[in-house]
């Protein structure tokens, strides 16, 4: 766990202050509960004592009988309630904590700009999500509370080790920090192998997601071997490396075990000798004997869930990346402002990730009324003005303005209701068709949703279903088909009547006659917006009011 305070600290934040105190307070009680239960071996240990040194004639004290069962009722009645208690509050904290982390990578996710998502492999970032996070959830709900009550129990038993006997305590006591450095050593090596087959792990999961989503690709090219050939590298790299992190990680509980059993052992002769000599009584003897073998399970038990908490903790260091990640500035003090009127690009300049420069000093501007056709080759920048449009990045150098007003200046919230964009692979979420149409907007009627259908084809396609607007949709239950997403998505564009609309590609993969008829229809509700159109349609050019022409990240003639 070496590198990981830091991921330990911020686990407790996550607790909260209250919460942190209530933590202590548990961690206290379980401890004396913990001392208090281990007290009755000592206690028989003295009663054995005095049986053994009755002599003839002698009678057992009864009243030292009736107070010592009434000391061990009264030691097993509060450690069973305040271990039961602290254990409740301990879940409880857990939870609390699991939440809030849930809660912190929703908000997170809804405040990092797009380009750090772009930044990160996709299965790296879903691996995040579908593995890291369970893990981190089982590290807060289990592993973390067990390694707390391991942890008092083997500080419980060791102080009344040393209070039954204190010579054989510190001889036994001795070989634990041996158990210890071996065990740090091997966590130490652990770590980086779980690192690597995290790695792998990841790697993994992008080829699965690219296998899934470019299926038909693979069938049609006929590129089965070689992504099957490539897939089991993968596989197998990844399982080198599993086992490598787990053959070291498993060999803790076992040198745990040998060395608690080579303690047991030495302190059996060591004990024997003093009982013979008289340093040490017959109770006293049996007493310590039961310590050590009640010391078995917790450190035993430590060992185990160390090993899986190394693990967690590596997941949670991940989680932690994702929670620092840089945000949005946060755009609530703004002023609302309109959002229309004439879109312009000023001197920009974009690179991703100071990478190649995609666009460089673009200057064109867009009307209100009318249609901006954007053309030029694949990889000229057409997407990426696109993408600065919508706020997604921004500019390395020069400035967009809405109406005179820079984007800079401009909430969110006013994007959201006042500028569409269709992109080229529309967003589908699980849901009916209507749903994703009308999506966050209320009182929206019928005649306007079967209105924006009718305009951009849809209404043909739903007709069909059995269901109609009703009809379930979802990349996990049924899949459109992208021609039909990409109506879909200018059904939703349309029915909020935005002052700003974006097309990319927006009709391409439809057949020639409805692809027209959407353009027809397009032109026929441009009245009062502005609407950027990129395209490779010639149809579309010919009818656009302007058209920008882009070649190598640069406005050409």
């Amino acid at each position: 766990m070496s590198g990981s305070l830091d991921s330990v600290h911020r686990l407790m934040d996550f607790l909260g202050r209250d919460n942190r105190r209530e933590l202590r307070l548990c961690i206290v009680v379980s401890f004396v509960a913990t001392a208090l239960i281990y007290t009755i071996p000592y206690i028989c240990g003295l009663f054995l004592n005095q049986i053994v040194g009755l002599q003839e004639g002698d009678v057992v004290d009864l009243n030292f009988i009736l107070d010592m069962c009434t000391g061990i009722a009264i030691m097993v009645i509060f450690w069973y309630v305040g271990t039961t208690h602290s254990g409740r509050k301990m879940s409880l904290m857990s939870l609390a904590a699991g939440k809030k982390i849930r809660e912190g990578l929703n908000r997170k996710m809804m405040n990092v700009p797009v380009g750090y998502v772009d930044s990160v492999p996709a299965g790296d970032l879903t691996a995040r999500f579908t593995t890291d996070l369970p893990n981190v959830n089982k590290l807060i709900s289990t592993d973390f509370i067990g390694l707390i009550v391991h942890t008092t129990m083997v500080a419980a038993i060791a102080i009344m080790m040393m209070v039954t006997s204190y010579q054989l305590g510190l001889l036994y006591l001795l070989l634990l920090p041996i158990t210890i450095l071996i065990s740090r050593r091997l966590t130490i090596k652990s770590e980086s192998d779980f690192r690597i087959q995290r790695e792998k792990e990841t790697e993994l999961n992008e080829q699965l997601s690219d296998i899934i989503s470019s299926h038909r690709t693979i069938k049609a090219e006929g590129l089965e071997d070689r992504i099957r050939n490539k897939f089991q590298d993968t596989n197998k790299e990844f399982t080198i490396a599993f086992i490598a992190a787990h053959k070291r990680s498993s060999l803790i509980a076992p040198i745990v075990g040998m060395n608690i059993n080579a303690g047991y052992l030495i302190t059996v002769i060591v004990g024997a000798i003093m009982l013979l000599f008289g340093e040490i009584t017959v109770g006293m003897f049996l007493t310590f004997m039961v310590y050590v073998r009640a010391l078995n399970k917790p450190l035993i038990g430590t060992a185990t869930v160390f090993d899986g908490v190394k693990e967690e903790f590596i997941s949670l260091d991940r989680i932690l990346e994702v929670l620092n990640a840089p945000e949005e500035e946060s755009d609530e003090e703004m002023e609302d402002v309109p959002v229309s009127g004439s879109v312009r690009f000023e001197n920009v300049s974009f690179s991703y990730h100071e990478g190649k420069e995609i666009l460089h000093d673009v200057t064109f501007e867009a009307r209100p009324g009318e249609v901006t056709a954007l053309v030029g080759r694949t990889g000229s920048g057409k997407t990426t003005v696109a993408n600065l449009l919508m706020g997604f990045y921004r500019p390395d150098s020069g400035s967009i303005t809405i109406g005179g007003v820079d984007i800079r200046n401009i909430p969110r919230k006013s994007y959201s209701t006042n500028i569409a964009a269709v992109l080229q692979d529309p967003w589908v979420f699980d849901g009916t068709i209507r749903e994703n149409i009308v999506y966050n907007r209320k009182d929206i009627s019928e005649e306007r949703l079967a209105w924006v259908a009718k305009i951009t084809g849809l209404d043909d396609y739903v007709s069909r279903l059995p269901n109609g607007y009703d009809t379930v949709i979802g990349n996990d239950i049924k899949r459109l088909p992208l021609a039909q997403r990409r109506m879909l998505a200018m059904c939703r564009a349309f029915i909020g009547e935005p002052k700003i609309l974006i097309l990319d590609e927006a009709v391409a993969g439809l057949d020639p006659i409805s692809g027209s008829s959407v353009i027809e229809d397009i032109f026929k509700i441009i009245e009062g917006r502005t609407v950027i159109i990129i395209t490779h349609n010639q149809a579309l050019m010919d009818q656009a009011d302007r058209v920008v022409r882009l070649d190598k990240g640069c406005v050409v003639d």
